[in-house]
């Protein structure tokens, strides 16, 4: 018998290995109306849910190298779907922010992915739907807190933004 710790990192395994497939991915796109390579969504979706970052801060949110999250970020600025403007805390820097197109393809994804979210939970009640939710929400923040990868602290040596080479 698998213990609740074991269905539990199977299921995640699952649902990651699905939700960021590319084949996945370029379907959420494409029913959102979305043209844009998926594998580009992942900086878009982070921009949109947590705003505006340093390229080096996205990298590393999102365990990519910074060359890669750089070719990702030019892609979707030739787009348009992101803008580039000048740090206030550092002028060598630069913040990457969703355009006004930007946040309007963040929106369109976002309401595609609350159809396939909605349509996983039909036959579920809306207390399970919340609860669900909310101990989802809940297990994420637990596995962030002991995120053997997430940042330090800022310290003498870094910025407000985490960022040691002002990227």
């Amino acid at each position: 018998m698998s213990s609740p710790e074991q269905i539990l990192l199977a299921s995640l395994t699952h649902l990651m290995a699905r939700w960021s497939s590319a084949g996945t991915q370029a379907a959420v796109a494409a029913d959102a109306g979305v043209q844009v390579d998926p594998v580009d969504l992942p900086p878009l979706y982070m921009l949109g849910l947590e705003g505006p970052s340093r390229a080096s801060d996205l990298a590393a949110a999102l365990r990519i190298s910074r060359p890669t999250a750089t070719k990702q970020l030019n892609r979707l600025a030739s787009a348009g779907y992101i803008e580039r403007v000048p740090d206030p805390a550092d002028r060598r820097a630069s913040i990457v922010r969703l355009s006004p197109r930007g946040i309007e393809v963040h929106a369109r994804l976002v309401d595609q992915g609350v159809v396939m979210v909605s349509a996983a939970l039909t036959g579920w009640s809306s207390a399970e739907s919340a609860a669900f939710a909310a101990q989802l929400a809940r297990f994420v923040s637990a596995l962030g807190a002991s995120d053997p990868e997430r940042e330090p602290a800022p310290g003498p040596a870094r910025s407000a933004t985490g960022s040691q080479n002002g990227e």
